[in-house]
């Protein structure tokens, strides 16, 4: 054998190590398994149908996961990314009022100003007036859904046009088309949106800037970093994504609610209630790959994260497993993956 070759084997049996120690490639594995099972166990999970629409559960929970990673990576944490979600979607709709598709433009911009401010906002109550991330954020999730319900006065508003029977174009083939017939445009900008992430985390001085500053903000500092910058650039980012996120919800359901993105909340708010809601705890298991202290954080973990948890909710419904039963499966699931963590963190401590 010769050397070239023998250093080939050794360096692909490396990478598959390092792969197996990654706690996604574990999960992946798990996904794989479940979407196997479910595929041959029953004969509902597998149709074309019930795949796209297993995208298209998991599309918007993912998207807000991949806002709700940026943060965490710095050690921070933000539950209100339902509410700006909400807020934003419930701008265009009010904006749109009567005038359908004639407003899109300026509706598009005022959602995407609006989330970007909430983002920012949390950033400097965060950064300035030192609150703790999760009460900063616990606050703000309050108050924006308050706007939100102040705006609207309790009341839906459907994304209609002039004429009050048809759906505004954009937002009906974003919760309806399929590209190519098989992929649903929710899919698309999920997929898009976690590629873009995952580059500027691996690729960018700003996405090396998030780990530095969740590592220590003092250790950010004397590496260098414009933390003040920097944290109010993550947060209008989560900002930003959330306002994708808000045209996802209009595209889904095609209206606004009081409630839009209510069901999106951190599972450390604690609601009471809250495992029994799956877009909760898709979200919280999702961050649960990395380590909460911040520091550390993959896009792929959240992204299979996403996908097993909306593959369990999936399939439970397609095993017709008692709801209840789900609900305690699901939150055993949370713990362990959340055990799993500390034990890494204690180990390499």
């Amino acid at each position: 054998m010769s050397v070239l070759t023998k250093n080939s084997r050794q360096n692909s049996n490396s990478l598959l190590r390092r792969m197996t120690k990654r706690s996604e490639f574990t999960i992946g594995l798990v996904v794989l398994l479940l979407f196997v099972l479910a595929s041959v166990g029953t004969s509902t999970f597998f149709s074309t149908y019930n795949l796209m629409n297993l995208t298209k559960q998991g599309a918007i929970v993912g998207v807000l996961a991949v806002a709700q990673t940026l943060v965490i990576i710095t050690g921070g944490i933000d539950i209100s990314g339902g509410a700006i979600a909400g807020l934003g979607c419930m701008s265009m709709a009010l904006l749109m009022q009567g005038r359908g598709s004639e407003r899109l433009g300026l509706a598009l911009v005022v959602n995407f100003v609006i989330c970007i401010l909430c983002g920012f906002i949390n950033g400097v109550i965060i950064f300035d007036l030192k609150v703790p991330a999760m009460i900063a954020t616990l606050g703000t999730q309050t108050i924006y859904r308050g706007i939100l319900k102040l705006l609207c006065a309790g009341n839906s508003v459907t994304f209609f046009e002039p004429d009050g029977s048809t759906f505004v174009g954009l937002f009906e083939s974003i919760g309806n088309y399929n590209v190519f017939g098989v992929l649903p445009v929710l899919a698309c900008i999920w997929l898009v949106v976690a590629i873009v992430a995952f580059l500027l985390l691996r690729y960018t001085v700003f996405g090396r800037n998030l780990f530095v500053i969740g590592s220590g903000i003092e250790v950010a500092r004397l590496s260098g970093v414009k933390v003040r910058k920097t944290f109010y650039l993550v947060y209008s980012l989560a900002g930003l994504v959330y306002g994708i996120g808000a045209v996802m919800f209009a595209g889904r359901v095609l209206r606004a609610m009081p409630g839009s993105g209510e069901g999106y909340k951190y599972i450390f708010t604690l609601q009471p209630g809250g495992l029994a809601n799956p877009k909760v705890w898709i979200f919280a298991f999702g961050q649960a790959f990395f380590s909460l202290s911040g520091g550390r954080g993959a896009i792929t973990g959240t992204f299979v994260g996403t996908l097993l948890m909306a593959i369990i909710d999936n399939a439970g419904k397609a095993f017709l497993i008692n709801p209840y039963i789900l609900e305690i499966t699901t939150g055993v699931l949370i713990i362990i993956a959340v055990a799993m963590d500390m034990m890494k963190t204690r180990k390499k401590a």
